[in-house]
Formats: C-alpha cells, sequence, structure tokens
C-alpha cells in the first residue's frame, strides 16, 4: 500500500451533529401546528423507517396496585405471528394516576387520569420510550430513505415541504416511498425522524501521522484559515444528506448511495475551498429507548459517518493523519 502524502501541517476536519429527533408517525404531520411547526422549522433531515407494528393489547392493561405503573402487553405484528411483550408504563406525573381510560382502536394509545382530574393520552411511540420492556429487536427501525425537507425555494419550513402548504401536495419522493413501504410491507409501521443540525464544528490537528509537505511555518494563515472557515445551513444540509445516504444506503435512495464522497459532487466544492479533508456526520436515538439500523448498518442509537475529503487520491486526508494505517 502506497503511503499518502500529508500536504499541510495542519489539517481540518468538519462535523456536522444534530440535536435527538423529533419521531412522528406520518399521519401526525397534519396536526403539528403552533409552537411545535415553529421549532420544526429547522428540522430539515428527515428519516423514513419502518418497523414491526406494535400496539397495546386493550384486555391487557391495569394499573398497578400503588398506581406508579401502568402494566400491560404490547402486541407484535409479526406478519406470521402476533408475538406479546409485557410492559410496564412508569408514572411520569407529579400527582398520582388515579383511573385508566378506555382504549380504541387500533390501540396505539395509553389513556388515563391524573388526580381524578386530568386526562391524559399518550401515543404508542411515547409509551415504548418510557416503559420498561424487552422489545428489542422488534422496536428497532429499519430505514428505507433519508431526505431534506429544506426545499429548493428557500422554504426552511420542514413541515410544509414535507406534506405541502396546503396539505395535499407534499414532498414527492415522500410521498411515493410511504406508498410502496405500505404496500409492500402492510404488517409495518412507518415513522418519520426529523433531525436539526443547527449546530456544527470544527476540529485541527498539527500533530499526527505523516510529515507535512508544507509546514506551519511555510503557511501561516493555515490555522485562522481553518478556524475562520463558514458553512451555510444550505450547504450543511446538502452534505449531511449525502454522508448519511451512503452510511446507511437506504433502498429507496438512488443518489450519492454508492459514490459519495466523489470530487465530481458539487457538494463538496466548499470544502474543497476551505481545504477541509475530513467530514464527520452523527446522528442519535437514544433519548427515544430505539436504534436504527440498515442492511448495511447494525442496529444502534448512535451512528457516526466519517469521510475523507480529498481532491487527490494520494494526499492524506484528516483522518490519514490522526489513525494508524490500519484504520485509514
Amino acid at each position: 500500500m502506497t503511503e499518502k502524502v500529508r500536504k499541510h501541517e495542519i489539517e481540518g476536519l468538519l462535523e456536522l451533529f444534530s440535536t435527538d429527533p423529533f419521531v412522528f408517525r406520518p399521519a401526525e404531520l397534519y396536526s403539528i401546528d403552533g409552537e411545535l411547526r415553529e421549532q420544526l422549522r429547522n428540522y430539515n433531515i428527515y428519516v423514513v423507517a419502518r418497523r414491526p407494528r406494535i400496539s397495546i393489547n386493550p384486555k391487557s392493561v391495569a394499573l398497578n396496585a400503588s398506581a406508579q405503573t401502568i402494566d400491560g402487553v404490547f402486541s407484535v405484528n409479526l406478519g406470521f405471528e402476533i408475538k406479546e411483550i409485557p410492559f410496564s408504563y412508569p408514572n411520569l406525573f407529579s400527582a398520582p394516576i388515579t383511573s385508566l381510560g378506555e382504549l380504541e382502536y387500533p390501540y396505539d394509545h395509553l389513556r388515563f387520569v391524573v388526580a381524578n382530574q386530568v386526562p391524559i393520552q399518550i401515543r404508542i411511540h411515547d409509551v415504548i420510550r418510557f416503559a420498561k420492556a424487552p422489545l428489542q429487536p422488534y422496536s428497532d427501525l429499519f430505514v428505507d430513505y433519508i431526505g431534506q425537507s429544506f426545499g429548493d425555494d428557500g422554504d426552511s419550513d420542514a413541515v410544509a415541504r414535507l406534506i405541502g402548504k396546503t396539505g395535499k401536495q407534499g414532498h414527492g419522493s415522500l410521498q411515493k416511498v410511504l406508498a410502496d413501504i405500505n404496500a409492500s410491507n402492510p404488517e409495518s409501521e412507518v415513522y418519520l425522524l426529523l433531525y436539526s443540525y443547527t449546530f456544527y464544528k470544527k476540529f485541527m490537528i498539527a500533530g499526527g501521522r505523516l510529515v507535512p509537505e508544507i509546514s506551519l511555518d511555510e503557511a501561516p494563515d493555515r490555522f485562522d484559515q481553518l478556524l475562520d472557515a463558514r458553512v451555510s445551513r444550505e450547504e450543511r444540509i446538502n452534505l449531511i444528506e449525502a454522508a448519511l445516504i451512503k452510511y446507511f444506503q437506504p433502498k429507496y435512495n438512488d443518489i450519492y448511495k454508492k459514490t459519495f464522497p466523489q470530487k465530481t459532487h458539487e457538494i463538496l466544492n466548499v470544502l474543497f475551498d476551505l481545504d477541509i479533508t475530513g467530514l464527520s456526520t452523527s446522528l442519535s436515538t437514544e433519548e427515544h429507548n430505539i436504534r436504527i439500523y440498515s442492511k448495511v448498518v447494525d442496529p444502534s442509537n448512535q451512528h457516526c459517518a466519517r469521510y475523507p475529503i480529498v481532491q487527490e487520491l494520494q494526499r492524506a486526508s484528516f483522518f490519514d493523519v490522526v489513525f494508524p494505517v490500519a484504520d485509514a
């Protein structure tokens, strides 16, 4: 293996990281309004994922004698069988749960009353999120599609982009994917994970492996060049979408799935111009108590996609400088 050539004494990395996502079923998007919709304005990356349909067995639900938990059974639709898994949902309120509400078909909400006066309805995703239950791997979400809801017209309202401003004309790719998944996997339920990548970090390394061609004395502005580098939100969204598509390689994505990063990809020009030679994109589902995965990625609640960004194959990237040869 030919040793790569390190160009600069200082190499830079762009890290794009998200908060935990908002998680919705597609139909729930149509009822989002007010403060939540405004908050979702900056949630521009979405993941379409599915898992076996999980419901609550209505005959199983009972209030624990201490009134501190609601106990019941999840019914997991595996197509060829229904698997039942017991759960215990904790009282997350300061007042006691005093009674249970009647469950309604398709049994995808938990209903109860707090302090004899406050009716509460918890959707199935949040029951799963907080309940104690041995649900894995059935609660894992399989990634089918990754897209962005930024919009060609600069409209950053993610919900408007996904369902259409009138609720009648949404993101064409999303609608097609949802229709195909529902037809091909009727036993599954689809979820949308909306991510915000508002913040980003830049890392620099001056040590590490390989002797640089250009020392810091020969390029005294190199540090300030990387420190002052700016990448616009639209540029970051494009990079994140491509990086995650290559990482998960979802069935319904085509572009970037096999080729990212290539020097012909225009979205990389901003990194080439800034001479940043490493890209890292991460996402998490840790706070939701679920894992996501694909055909090429194992289930996990933390994922990180890393890519060398160089125009010349022989040039060492940020990762070549940081990691030993065997891991480069």
